[in-house]
């Protein structure tokens, strides 16, 4: 974490804070508030509004929302600048371990364990399981979802080709057969396959297998040879199967998070179910097609039929100004937060009633696209196990951002695959060293 810090301390004379966060002691109707921070395209969603305004109407609380522009790393670099600098923002949100964990290492949240105790908050009988406690006993999160990978695939493409749809369970190699005999039916006016060009899509095969990303000594092991099979196999859907875009045609299409969501040329993508909310909306990604989903295809062996998932978290900052508001919204979103965004809630204490419910907003917004029996069997009646789709260890963001860095070196021509695995190893050992 060291390195971290310090490059985020060199760049927040830089970077224009996003907040005053909290830095008076209530809203300007002198009532109660709480302070939080999201991106900029959350921050305007109807359903993220309607929960905000719903804990208000709930506790008297006001919700007062800082907005951040830009990408997903913009913001992580923002809310980090300004948890660095003191800011008195109360509750962050974070997605993924990766940058949950650093958080914590760097000692920008508050435990929980005692603040909840107090209030009597039953937080094993609420969520149990999805609460991570770490080293020194504590906790510093509580998980507001869970995301799930499955394959979303568009019907209406499938239908036009005459293609069939892909069915569960099935490995890799069948998802390409399917991918290729798209392409081809279309005549090149479609592609099978998308990928984002980001992690996990680089390593997904290996991490299902569940090799280790760190050696037992806490060094990189990026030279196994199962990440590099998978940097080539992702380097050859398009290069030599031609299934789908190129990592260069990727880029200069500006395909970013929601880019298959705006597209209707694109056959099969995995993705997390939070993808559904895209799908669904028809006012921010209009389309004339429907999607279906099964669940993510295993290894082409036996030894990688895993799915892969991640958590939300929430946190109190160390330095929060509203405490006492904190832990209330806090409690309450991390219960609630589902029922606004459709997502899959990381909760042990769902009613019969509940469970139906987690899937049943998200088929009925559908437009008929999909059931929650098919919701369901392809999210958690898989028959796979669980890996994550973070890695979590020394120096993780760099080492992600690391191998995002070498692989499109390498996707591009510009190096080889033995040169591309060696710069990672070397460049991620050394990133560790820094963050000792």
């Amino acid at each position: 974490m060291k390195k971290v810090i310090t490059v985020l301390v060199s760049l927040a004379a830089a970077v224009a804070l996003y907040a005053n966060g909290g830095s008076d002691g209530g809203s300007s109707k002198g009532g109660k508030t709480v302070t939080t921070v999201t991106r900029s395209t959350y921050a305007t969603q109807q359903w993220y509004t309607q929960m905000n305004a719903d804990f208000t109407k709930a506790t008297g609380i006001a919700v007062e929302v800082e907005a951040t522009p830009g990408t997903d790393d913009d913001h992580t670099l923002k809310v980090n600048v300004d948890l660095l600098a003191g800011g008195k923002t109360d509750v962050i949100e974070t997605l993924g371990p990766r940058d949950y964990l650093s958080r914590v290492d760097a000692g920008f949240f508050m435990p929980l364990n005692d603040a909840l105790a107090k209030k009597s908050v039953d937080v094993k009988g609420i969520w149990g399981k999805y609460v991570q406690t770490e080293s020194d006993g504590k906790y510093y999160a509580l998980p507001y979802k869970q995301e799930i990978f499955c394959v979303f695939y568009n019907k209406s493409l499938f239908d036009k080709y005459g293609v069939a749809y892909p069915k569960a369970p099935w490995t890799w190699k069948d998802y390409e057969t399917l991918a290729a005999e798209l392409t081809k039916k279309s005549g090149g006016k479609a592609y099978g396959s998308f990928m984002q060009f980001d992690t996990p899509y680089l390593f997904i095969r290996a991490a299902q297998k569940k090799v280790p990303f760190y050696k037992a000594d806490g060094s990189c092991n990026f030279d196994d040879p199962a990440f590099a099979e998978d940097l080539k196999w992702y380097k050859s859907l398009s290069e030599d199967a031609k299934i789908q875009m190129g990592v260069k045609a990727l880029k200069a299409g500006n395909a970013s998070w929601d880019y298959y969501a705006t597209q209707s040329n694109l056959g099969m993508f995995a993705q997390g179910n939070w993808y559904t909310r895209l799908l669904n909306s028809q006012a921010d990604y209009p389309k004339d097609w429907k999607y279906g989903i099964v669940a993510t295809p295993a290894r082409n062996d036996a030894s990688g039929k895993n799915n892969f998932t991640s958590m939300g978290y929430l946190s109190i900052n160390k330095n929060a100004a509203h405490v006492d508001a904190a832990i209330a919204y806090l409690t309450w979103r991390a219960q609630n937060q589902w029922k606004y965004e459709g997502g899959i809630p990381a909760l042990v204490n769902l009613t019969a009633e509940e469970n139906n419910a987690v899937f049943k907003a998200t088929a009925d917004a559908s437009n008929g696209s999909v059931t929650v029996a098919d919701l369901q069997k392809s999210f958690m009646d898989t028959g796979l196990g669980v890996v994550s789709t973070d890695i979590s260890g020394p120096a993780c963001a760099e080492y992600n951002q690391i191998i995002k860095e070498e692989a499109e070196l390498y996707c591009y021509g510009n190096q080889d695959l033995s040169t591309t695995v060696k710069n990672i190893v070397a460049k991620t050992n050394a990133a560790i060293k820094a963050a000792q």
